[in-house]
Parts: C-alpha cells; sequence; structure tokens
C-alpha cells in the first residue's frame, strides 16, 4: 500500500487553490503532486479517477519556467479547477 493515499479531485483542488492564494508555494504543490504520482504508477494507477489524474499531472508541472514565467499561469490554474481545461 502506498505510504500516500490517493487523493480526490477535490483534494489536488485544494491544493491548487492554496498556491493561488499563497498558502502553498508552486514548488511544494509540484513535488506533492509528482510524489503521489509516483506512488499511484508504483501501486495501481489502474485505480485512479481520469479526472483527478490529470489534475495532479498538471499539478505537478507547476513549477516548470518557460524562460523567466511559469508554464502554467493562475489564470490556468483557475481553469483547471472550474474543469474548462
Amino acid at each position: 500500500m502506498s505510504a500516500i493515499p490517493v487523493p480526490t479531485r477535490q483534494e489536488v483542488v485544494n491544493v491548487l487553490e492554496a498556491v493561488l492564494d499563497g498558502t502553498s508555494s508552486r514548488l511544494a504543490a509540484a513535488e506533492w503532486a509528482a510524489e503521489v504520482q509516483e506512488n499511484i504508477e508504483s501501486e495501481d494507477p489502474e485505480a485512479v479517477d481520469p479526472e483527478m489524474w490529470h489534475l495532479l499531472r498538471l499539478t505537478a508541472s507547476l513549477d516548470v519556467k518557460s524562460g523567466p514565467d511559469y508554464l502554467h499561469s493562475e489564470n490556468d490554474m483557475r481553469e483547471w479547477i472550474e474543469g474548462r481545461k
């Protein structure tokens, strides 16, 4: 069994909202998502809600930069939360 439980979509949304409101950093969110993703892949990737998995993968890339700016903007995160991307 994984040390980190499989999160719900709402739990991933909560992480994104924490980045948006400044209570978490992009790096902390990305590291958490990458660790969860790795654990899921090693345990049981078939037991994952596809919508949560998509959000988790996006969250894992929050700290990626394209030049001086982040690859994903705050507006992107809001769209993910609203389920539009």
